[in-house]
């Protein structure tokens, strides 16, 4: 007798808030239950983020996701500080920052995990 296993869902935050997580990184999602809060799994401590401020996946994340901050913003400080600039990428896999050559580049590796990824330019955070 087999059980089949619930399908892996992912959430990654679009707005900054008390939640403390970074902008444009994926989590797996633990409970989605309630209709105000998603629970994710952040290094295996389970984070309530409220619904409204993630997007969520069914499929594993495959593309770099773009952060794009307005100066005004607190975080534009914090990721200029870190030389990431007002917009830049977090890779799918690992969750590293890098600041992108141009809007151009469609194709990128992540100088942490190897991996190569394409860029959603289309879905900033």
């Amino acid at each position: 007798m087999s059980v089949a296993m619930a399908a892996k869902k992912w959430a990654r935050v679009k707005r900054s808030g008390a939640h403390g997580l970074r902008r444009g990184a994926w989590y797996a999602v633990v409970n989605e239950a309630s209709p105000d809060l998603v629970v994710v799994d952040v290094n295996k401590r389970n984070v309530p983020v409220p619904r409204g401020l993630v997007d969520t996946s069914d499929a594993t994340p495959d593309l770099w996701s773009v952060v794009r901050w307005e100066q005004s913003e607190r975080g534009a400080q914090r990721a200029s500080e870190a030389n990431y600039g007002l917009t830049y990428l977090v890779c799918p896999r690992c969750r590293a920052r890098v600041r992108p050559d141009s809007e151009e580049v469609t194709r990128m590796p992540c100088p942490d995990c190897g991996g190569e990824f394409g860029i959603d330019w289309e879905n900033p955070c």
